[in-house]
């Protein structure tokens, strides 16, 4: 992927953050810079763009995941949740509580983002499986607590609902990870 490509669709993530589906093919060249006859080169139309946009960022996911797989110094259960509430550095200031606006005005994109969601798990169920065996958590079918966690994400991206709670989608996805693998009682003190 070429540097300009790059360089649109972080525009296209600042823009969304600052404006959400307000903002227009000129507001990135302005951001850029550059003309929207370069963003066209690029890029066929706003479809186009966003759906590149929605691959990219989940392809930095998975190079996120890579790197907390690969990382030896974290415990099991810390594995499995950093792999599930996984945002790569440079993807932490998105705000994905607008991402339901995508639902009405881009269906197709908002489906495609629905489905990387729920796709995907593959090096998170071996590791869940990993920890049932090894006794650090409940045994119960997988496909169960996949259910819990993608509905919960599922409804963090298709509501307004999360925007009134205080909660970054990054602290949202932290508390949900932290409720579903320590549940809700507060921890006795001693």
């Amino acid at each position: 992927m070429n540097d300009v490509k790059k360089k649109i669709m972080d525009s296209v993530i600042n823009q969304f953050n600052a404006k959400g589906m307000k903002f227009t093919m000129d507001d990135i060249s302005k951001e850029l810079h550059i003309s929207k006859k370069t963003i066209y080169k690029e890029f066929n139309d706003k479809d186009e763009l966003f759906f590149a946009t929605v691959d990219y960022g989940f392809s930095a996911i998975k190079e996120k995941e890579a790197e907390i797989i690969a990382d030896n110094s974290l415990e099991l259960i810390e594995k499995i949740k950093k792999l599930i509430v996984c945002l790569p550095d440079n993807y932490k200031n998105i705000d994905f509580r607008r991402v339901y606006q995508l639902r009405e005005k881009y269906p197709e994109v908002y489906k495609k983002i629905a489905e990387r969601v729920e796709s995907d798990w593959g090096e998170t169920e071996k590791l869940l499986q990993k920890a049932m065996d090894e006794g650090l958590i409940k045994k119960m079918p997988i496909d169960f607590i996949k259910l819990i966690i993608e509905g919960v994400i599922e409804k963090f991206l298709s509501s307004r609902e999360l925007t009134g709670t205080g909660y970054s989608y990054e602290e949202a996805l932290n508390e949900m990870i932290d409720i579903v693998m320590n549940g809700l009682i507060v921890a006795e003190k001693a």
